[in-house]
């Protein structure tokens, strides 16, 4: 769902040099380079209703990290809106689930075939999930900070 934190998630990642091969192969060719598997830790973003409707083939996720290495005027700014390519969300207290605050990073996006999300999330079991009102939080969240409009001189005051 929606809000589901899904720890230490392994993504592909290209090489830097896979470009010139790709932009040089032939459609359902196979190319031949080595890819880096990563481990991150994401935060669902696609809607639940896409997910439960197979509305979607691909999940949308952020990346999250502990909020112990930020200081305290960038989490106060965080908390106060001030950042709004970070979203807070409180520390977890379930007993095997315990995290700090944690920092979501909305330039940080990811996606992935929701088959493997699901098998995935199959074999993670039990994971932490954001309720309600929290989850809509976040979604408003990541909403507000990609439908910003950077004008190019700024509006001048009367």
């Amino acid at each position: 769902m929606q809000g589901d934190f899904i720890p230490n998630c392994p993504v592909v990642i290209p090489p830097t040099d896979l470009l010139p091969q790709l932009l040089n192969a032939e459609k359902g060719t196979t190319v031949n380079k080595t890819v880096t598997v990563g481990y991150v830790d994401l935060i669902i973003l696609s809607q639940s209703c896409d997910l439960d409707n197979n509305k979607i083939q691909q999940v949308l996720f952020c990346y999250y990290f502990s909020a112990t290495t930020a200081g305290k005027d960038t989490k106060n700014a965080i908390i106060r809106g001030h950042r709004p390519q970070f979203h807070m969300v409180e520390k977890c207290s379930i007993e095997n689930h315990t995290f700090d605050r944690q920092i979501i990073d909305f330039r940080s996006i990811y996606t992935l075939p929701i088959d493997f999300v699901k098998q995935y999330a199959h074999q993670l079991g039990l994971r932490v999930r954001l309720l309600p009102p929290y989850r809509e939080h976040l979604s408003q969240a990541f909403a507000r900070y990609f439908m910003r409009v950077g004008l190019p001189f700024p509006l001048k005051e009367d």
